[in-house]
């Protein structure tokens, strides 16, 4: 997949291009019929499928005194928009002065850099300066352009609008599996592995930690299953469990920590790509080390079985 950051300065030669325009924060199920729409139409064309999208959510932009939390950081955002199919990524950057193009001057970068051919927003798609162009606009502005656009009507799940919004709300009230449910994937979590205070390792059950970063939201606190590779994406899927919180019993401070299951190789400095899919738990302040290294070797126990009975099924308890 090709990743451009500033389509006004690539040199790139674009023919005909099926592209797709968006924030796409979390790349959730709505995002996911839009741009698979694109992918569709591009492939039975023989063109590239594009994803014009941003490297901030233009409201941060405008108004740096709000905390923006995003529910994927850029690199999480490109691992999801890659395992699409999309060929082509605009991470456009943001500057005063890509703010101020006008809804015709953005549709003239799209026809003169990117030689657009069709285009797949949303149904609350707004874009130019100030965001006070609309869809309706771009279907007239493109079609000056012989540039054809889709429009997609409102998703919904269980009569429940699908929106990044909604499951930034369901992460806020603890809402795990709702949050799921709307992304239609793991929560994904990309990080470095840091040195941590090793008290885990005491415990028997060493973990790795991952670097935070503070302008993303976090699944709830808690303990969670996951799947992870290390180093490289494309690495061995590996079982962990998750725990993410401030540890009330020994830490008592934010941390990420992954308990890898089988595992003994030291990962300090790289890579880990997480994908979160199962809540286990909530954290909970223990009486004793004791009471705690048993709550752990449970949380693990599961954890394994949820891994036996994905590859060989639900086994009886009879046999």
């Amino acid at each position: 997949m090709i990743v451009v950051n500033d389509i006004l300065t690539s040199n790139i030669e674009f023919e005909d291009t099926y592209v797709a325009i968006g924030n796409f924060d979390g790349v959730h199920y709505g995002h996911k019929k839009l741009i698979n729409e694109t992918i569709k139409a591009a492939r039975e064309n023989s063109k590239k499928a594009v994803v014009f999208t941003f490297e901030k959510h233009p409201l941060e932009f405008l108004f740096p005194e709000r905390k923006f939390d995003y529910i994927n950081t850029n690199e999480e955002k490109l691992y999801l928009l890659e395992s699409l199919g999309v060929d082509v990524v605009i991470m456009q950057k943001l500057d005063k002065n890509f703010l101020e193009y006008t809804p015709l001057e953005f549709v003239r970068i799209l026809k003169n850099k990117l030689k657009v051919k069709e285009i797949f927003v949303g149904f609350n798609f707004s874009f130019g300066k100030g965001g006070l162009g609309t869809a309706e606009d771009l279907e007239y502005l493109a079609e000056i352009h012989n540039i054809k656009v889709n429009e997609l009507p409102p998703v919904t799940l269980d009569g429940e609008l699908v929106s990044s919004s909604a499951i930034r709300k369901k992460i806020a009230n603890s809402d795990f599996d709702g949050a799921i449910k709307l992304l239609d994937h793991p929560m994904i979590v990309i990080g470095e592995v840091i040195h941590g205070k090793k008290i885990a390792r005491q415990l028997g059950f060493p973990t790795t930690n991952i670097k935070m970063d503070n302008n993303r939201l976090y699944p709830p606190s808690g303990i969670y299953g996951a799947f992870l590779q290390v180093s490289d994406k494309n690495s061995k899927v590996l079982y962990g469990v998750v725990n993410i919180g401030y540890n009330p019993t020994l830490k008592q401070e934010m941390s990420l920590e992954v308990h890898i299951l089988d595992f003994d190789r030291e990962v300090y400095g790289e890579k880990m790509y997480i994908q979160i899919v199962k809540f286990m738990r909530k954290e909970k302040k223990f009486s004793s080390i004791d009471e705690l290294k048993a709550t752990i070797q449970a949380d693990v126990d599961r954890w394994k079985l949820f891994k036996r009975e994905m590859k060989y099924g639900r086994t009886s308890s009879k046999s």
